[in-house]
């Protein structure tokens, strides 16, 4: 574990409200050096939770939840109420997408720690996630990071409804319109013809901001969205109806993305608009990419076989991660999206120079090839990668590392799955 990465995990779990470690290190500066024990004794008790927290805290940079859960666990046998431990076993329930554990579990560290500012934006992610708009209106003004893509005004205007309101049949395959650079499927808004709108399973639902104009979108204020081209006003508001085919859904968030991001089709047509994360996890979600389909299933404990798999977490309001190696490398976890145009990867620079890949010199983005890129089970060999495209605060934001991503060209060989009920992400080829 690098320098950097120790820093994160111990700032991380300051935050986190680990005021034993501050104590216990004061303790030993005073004395010129760390705590010590005879041979033979046993350790002070908070010093054996400490060694816990640190060998928990490790595990967790490095993406090995189940495990730093189990670690967590075992601190809170031994002291339920230790803020520090309990919020990071909060935290791993809202990863596993455990809504009522995790919510549950966020508010309990809030009794004990009113402002814990991770667990407040877990929180507002948990209640984002269950469609609690009411409460999540409430509590997103003390929300200072990482919060969902919302506004409280946009949250309370879906009073009396029912988001995400699912018609049509049980089982939609909707035809791509275009595969590349990425997948594109019609879909129509509020009654108007149908246009393009990529898949992106890095992107919530999002109309681009003229389009949204022109249907008369109402609007409720704007949160700050951040992609690769920068930051940007984002525009939050609420859709009557989405319908691709004959699948419709009733009453949709969603949010403006600038009108410069757009993606043209081999027809000369352009997008619209984003059909991301917000909408897939409402079913059992399938970009066919061989046999150009997007398939939406509503029994979401249906089962689908695959030749691959690999474990899936769901962080934040849209982020879907999962576990894979570059090179040989050791496991990293992974940030799976789908939305990155004619490239199979990505990763921060430290990624790839622990890889062994050359990066060109100067800024900006390089193309290179990535000898072996594997995702679960699935590996592929000489991946289209780029350089420069990972945005530098996802690589240690969130209190681990992501080391990677891979995105579109990866995934073409296979009928991409996510599987929230059991979260796995699903690949089989098509031959």
């Amino acid at each position: 574990m690098d320098g950097k990465a120790t820093d994160t995990r111990r700032a991380f779990l300051a935050k986190a409200g680990a005021a034993s470690l501050a104590i216990a290190g004061a303790v030993g500066a005073a004395d010129g050096g760390p705590l010590a024990t005879a041979p033979g004794v046993r350790p002070p008790r908070k010093e054996r939770l400490m060694d816990l927290m640190d060998k928990a805290g490790e595990l967790f940079d490095a993406g090995d939840f189940d495990a730093a859960d189990a670690s967590y666990r075992q601190i809170l046998s031994r002291d339920p109420d230790h803020v520090a431990a309990l919020a990071q076993h909060a935290y791993i329930a809202l990863l596993a997408n455990r809504l009522p554990a995790a919510e549950r579990l966020l508010k309990r560290v809030l009794r004990l720690d009113p402002g814990h500012t991770r667990s407040l934006s877990n929180l507002a992610n948990a209640l984002w996630r269950a469609d609690a708009y009411a409460e999540l209106a409430d509590l997103l003004p003390r929300v200072k990071a990482d919060a969902p893509t919302a506004t409280p005004e946009q949250l309370r205007s879906f009073a009396g409804r029912r988001p995400y309101t699912i018609s049509g049949p049980e089982t939609a395959r909707i035809p791509f319109a275009a595969s590349d650079p990425l997948p594109m499927v019609e879909a129509s808004v509020n009654g108007a013809p149908p246009e393009l709108f990529f898949l992106d399973t890095g992107a919530l639902f999002a109309l681009n901001q003229d389009y949204a104009d022109r249907l008369g979108i109402p609007m409720y204020g704007h949160t700050t969205g951040k992609t690769v081209y920068g930051e940007h006003k984002a525009y939050q508001g609420r859709v009557d109806r989405l319908a691709m085919g004959e699948l419709g859904i009733g009453d949709l968030p969603v949010h403006t993305i600038p009108d410069t991001i757009r993606i043209t089709a081999p027809d000369g047509r352009t997008t619209q608009g984003a059909i991301g994360t917000s909408v897939l996890s409402r079913f059992l979600s399938t970009i066919d990419y061989p046999d150009q389909a997007l398939v939406l299933r509503q029994n979401t404990r249906a089962r689908i076989r695959a030749r691959h798999s690999a474990p899936m977490w769901f962080l934040g309001d849209h982020y879907l991660l999962s576990h894979g190696t570059v090179n040989g490398l050791d496991r990293m976890v992974f940030f799976v999206d789908t939305g990155g145009g004619d490239i199979g990867f990505t990763a921060p620079r430290t990624t790839f120079d622990a890889a062994g890949i050359t990066i060109p010199p100067g800024e900006g983005f390089h193309q290179v090839t990535v000898e072996t890129v594997t995702l679960g089970s699935a590996t592929r060999r000489q991946v289209p990668g780029l350089t420069g495209a990972f945005p530098g605060w996802f690589e240690h934001g969130f209190g681990f590392r992501i080391g990677g991503l891979p995105t579109h060209a990866f995934f073409k060989p296979y009928a991409l799955t996510f599987d929230f009920a059991r979260m796995r992400v699903l690949m089989e080829p098509r031959r």
